[in-house]
């Protein structure tokens, strides 16, 4: 592979596949790896190195981490400190970027909690919580799960009801997360081939938080986002079902529970909400924005002119209202009227004749007599005008759905 170039997403693909062939290697010669680990080490930076010679110095020392991982998670011995050191020591000879202990200590950290040394995992996470909120929730379960041994279980004393230090230390790590408002999943090091202890501990803690601190938005923020890198519509609707209760009015949560019910074909939902954020938001284009999109998929023609209506009275650009009565014809097969709006939509407004002649070639496909065609037609309309007004409107629907 020397001198071959390839692109970022086959590169990618072909690190998996490596990542794979050694941790399916680990996991049939434990005792082998574990006995000598320079020598381990060593095969693995040649075929890095040989297949990838190119390769940034971030994936070279991400790919290090991950196989660190698989060491740690396959090994007997990954309770005995003494070993940790020497598959640290071992990582760090080969890795190049100067934070090179930052993944390794992550790393360790997150073999050492998934195995319940609570208090040595904290040492090695404690120092990088603000990075990534998963591994701020993880400290915060760490010494949560460390003040359930502060007091004896039969001893009820009122002395002992109040919060002990280390479910103090535990608020207290996971209220910072929110006022920093901490991301979630930008730490390469968290993709580990199988993250799901680490999600139980995320969503523990995240419900942990709202019961400690019940006001909190972030809490439910930050699970939103997780369920969208996860797919986890069951989450999601436990999150949103919360928000309706404490954070009624919030528009962020009302916008992302409109998408939600628009993805589960719940129309009467969606309009449920569409109403509530018209009454709350009276002067937001948004709301009335999101009702034309909502009719366009209904294909109603009274909902759609009752929006129509809505929109011209609150004063929604003339233009965006002509785009979409294009987009209502035509997805409701009136292909003729479309075309005659296209045409007049070119002549209303000059400036936008560039996108006259898109909107007519995409408008051309509706007439196709392969359904696939017609398919994706619908599909690219719908995805422009969405684009297209989301930016002259300056909305911010991209990010909430």
């Amino acid at each position: 592979m020397r001198g071959e170039k390839l692109s970022d997403a086959i590169i990618y693909e072909k690190l998996n596949l490596l990542k794979k062939d050694f941790s399916g290697y680990i996991e049939r010669n434990t005792e082998k790896v574990d006995s000598n680990l320079p020598v381990f080490y060593g095969h693995v930076i040649s075929a890095l190195e040989n297949s990838f010679p190119e390769i940034p110095d971030e994936s070279y020392d991400e790919f290090i981490d991950q196989i660190s991982f698989k060491v740690l998670d396959a090994s007997k011995n990954s309770g005995d400190f003494e070993y940790i050191k020497k598959v640290i020591h071992n990582a760090l000879r080969f890795k190049k970027r100067k934070d090179a202990e930052t993944g390794i200590n992550i790393i360790v950290g997150l073999k050492l909690l998934k195995v319940g040394d609570y208090i040595h995992a904290i040492d090695y996470l404690k120092n990088y919580s603000n990075l990534d909120a998963k591994i701020g929730t993880a400290v915060s379960y760490c010494y949560y799960s460390l003040s359930l041994r502060e007091f004896r279980k039969d001893d009820t004393s009122e002395k002992n009801q109040r919060p002990g230090e280390m479910e103090l230390l535990s608020r207290e790590t996971i209220l910072n997360l929110a006022r920093i408002q901490a991301p979630v999943n930008t730490v390469k090091q968290l993709e580990l081939d199988d993250p799901v202890f680490l999600d139980k501990i995320f969503w523990k803690m995240i419900f942990l938080g709202l019961e400690w601190f019940p006001g909190e938005r972030w809490f439910i923020e930050v699970g939103l986002e997780n369920t969208e890198f996860s797919q986890n519509t069951e989450m999601r609707k436990r999150l949103l079902d919360i928000s309706s209760e404490r954070f009624y009015n919030d528009y962020h949560f009302l916008r992302v529970m409109y998408y939600y019910y628009l993805d589960n074909r719940d129309a009467g939902g969606a309009a449920g909400v569409l109403n509530h954020l018209i009454r709350q938001y009276p002067d937001n284009l948004e709301p009335i924005y999101l009702g034309l999109k909502f009719s366009l998929l209904t294909k109603k023609k009274i909902t759609y002119h009752s929006f129509r209506k809505l929109a011209d009275s609150k004063g929604m650009p003339i233009h965006i209202i002509y785009l979409f009565d294009i987009a209502f014809d035509l997805l409701n097969g009136e292909k003729k009227d479309g075309l005659n709006r296209i045409a007049e939509f070119e002549k209303k407004f000059p400036p936008l004749q560039y996108y006259a002649t898109t909107l007519g070639y995409i408008a051309s496909d509706f007439f196709s007599n392969d359904e696939i065609h017609i398919k994706k037609a619908r599909k690219a309309l719908l995805d422009s005008i969405d684009q297209y007004c989301e930016r002259e409107l300056r909305l911010d629907g991209n990010s909430s759905k």
